[in-house]
């Protein structure tokens, strides 16, 4: 008996852990209007976020220490971003909630894996890259789930 107690225990353990390990927030808000004929107008917003204030400060200071290279980029990373041709709304922060058009998909970079260790575990299907100056998660059908702005990186048109 007591070691099927330690099992569940574990599990349990082990299930608290992971669920804690998941920064994404789902916040709901519901505005009701009425409108001057009588009826009322319902809008849901729904925000998500997966990025707590720890996880941003990791993520500008990884980039960070890159300000003095090429760019404010991993060195690697210079001929992976085809920065001549990245969208111009990337290189300033991109909003939560927008789908990347189908021709700006081939612009993102997987996020540096030393980057996604100290990252929280993605929601289910979410995925971390770099757009532009952003480390961005993406959900499965290519919206901005959340952003973060890296003040390092610089985008130079030319």
């Amino acid at each position: 008996m007591k070691t099927l107690m330690t099992a569940v225990s574990v599990f349990a353990l082990g299930s608290v852990l992971h669920v804690a390990a998941q920064a994404e927030k789902v916040e709901k808000k519901t505005d009701v209007t009425e409108n001057s004929d009588g009826s009322v107008t319902k809008t849901e917003t729904k925000t998500t976020t997966t990025f707590n204030p720890e996880a941003r400060t990791k993520v500008v200071q990884y980039f960070d220490t890159y300000k003095t290279d090429p760019y404010g980029l991993p060195p690697a990373w210079v001929t992976r971003m085809k920065m001549k041709e990245i969208p111009t709304t990337w290189r300033t922060t991109i909003a939560p909630g927008v789908v990347l058009a189908e021709k700006e998909r081939s612009y993102l970079v997987d996020a540096p894996p030393e980057l996604v260790k100290v990252l929280p575990a993605p929601g289910t299907g979410v995925r971390y890259y770099v757009a532009g100056s952003n480390v961005v998660a993406i959900d499965p059908s290519f919206r901005i789930v959340d952003s973060i702005a890296i003040p390092s990186i610089k985008i130079i048109s030319e």
